[in-house]
């Protein structure tokens, strides 16, 4: 039987572990045709979850679409990405009224020069982008039903253009019952920015849904029950797999998936099936620690260093002893940058306040450096 862990991409409602309170928390929102915005470090499962509550809206007679922006770097990028969204996701009659309707809308792109290729409307206001943020709008006019939208990766507006976002809620403010947006992104600075500063479109305009960490109990059930149903036995493995994730779902579900692997059908895993498993998880990471550490500031990979090993302060002697760490101010705004990022969160049972949200980025730089 194939390892049944997912951590490659987003996993099925079945496989969302200890996420009820939220999921229950976003459907209620949406019901109600109020915004939401998911709040969690990257690979804490916001896209799962999204899908599990689009799957919820579309049983209950909603048009659930999930847009994510991820690589748009114009307007018209913009605009096309939900143009694309609506034709992939709805069907039936809607979707052939969709086709018709689509065709009178201004376009997102115009010829180039010489009549060679195509080029963007440069405009962050483009009709074509406004034309495509009034399709809930149309469809509940039409048909009655409320829209779901979830926009993914939603920071990518706002480095486009500073304006765009006021674009967005230009349309948007005027759905009321139409729709009911869920916006989420992997940059938690920038999301946070979007919503909690007064100075941008967005402000107050969506309220926070947070994802943390994993407790130790609902993901030993989880990997307890998926190794029963391939005849396996996670055994004594199981509590050092729990202290190696720290509750990080996807480093979890990476864990599993190579002790899974690396037990026997009909088996139980052992402490030296664990070490291999951990061997692995910890070499297909690898990339992806180093990507992190390369791209920190000498700063930035003191402040991390100091982090990681949990019973240091962030100021005081041993950080200045041990890991180069004075008292200044810069400290601080390197922290902050890491939480902009992504890369921490807060601890109150650490010394510094915080903790890294790799566990593998935080026992590399334990015990390797």
């Amino acid at each position: 039987m194939p390892s049944p862990f997912v951590y490659e991409e987003p996993v099925a409602s079945g496989d969302l572990i200890d996420r009820t309170d939220e999921l229950a928390a976003l459907r209620d929102r949406t019901s109600e045709g109020r915004n939401s915005r998911l709040e969690g470090p990257r690979r804490f499962g916001k896209t799962s979850l999204v899908r599990a509550l689009l799957a919820d809206a579309e049983r209950e007679g909603g048009v659930p679409v999930e847009v994510n922006f991820l690589g748009c770097v114009t307007s018209a990028d913009v605009a096309e990405r939900i143009e694309r969204a609506y034709g992939r996701q709805l069907d039936g009659p809607l979707r052939r009224w969709f086709d018709g309707l689509v065709r009178t809308f201004q376009p997102t792109l115009s010829a180039a020069p010489a009549g060679v290729g195509v080029r963007a409307r440069p405009q962050a206001g483009a009709p074509g982008l406004l034309d495509r943020l009034s399709l809930p709008r149309r469809i509940h006019e039409r048909t009655g039903r409320q829209c779901a939208i979830a926009f993914d990766e939603f920071q990518e507006v706002l480095r486009i253009d500073p304006a765009l976002p006021g674009v967005f809620r230009s349309e948007l403010e005027s759905h009321g019952a139409a729709a009911a947006y869920v916006f989420s992104g992997s940059h938690p600075g920038m999301m946070r920015e979007l919503f909690a500063d007064r100075r941008h479109a967005f402000f107050a305009q969506a309220s926070p849904i947070e994802l943390g960490p994993l407790p130790p109990d609902a993901l030993a059930e989880h990997v307890t029950a998926r190794f029963a149903e391939g005849r396996r036995d996670p055994g004594e493995a199981l509590g050092p797999l729990l202290d190696a994730a720290e509750g990080h779902p996807q480093r979890a579900m990476l864990l599993a998936h190579h002790l899974y692997q690396q037990t026997a059908a009909g088996g139980e895993a052992d402490v030296e099936t664990w070490t291999r498993a951990l061997q692995r998880a910890r070499r297909e990471a690898a990339g992806e620690v180093e990507v992190v550490w390369d791209t920190s500031s000498g700063l930035e990979r003191r402040v991390l260093r100091t982090i990681a090993h949990r019973t240091v302060a962030l100021t005081g002697r041993e950080a200045a002893e041990r890991f180069g760490l004075g008292k200044s101010g810069s400290t601080q705004v390197a922290v902050e940058r890491l939480v902009g990022d992504g890369h921490l969160m807060p601890d109150a049972a650490a010394r510094s306040g915080w903790r890294l949200v790799d566990p593998f980025l935080a026992a590399w730089l334990r015990e390797d450096q």
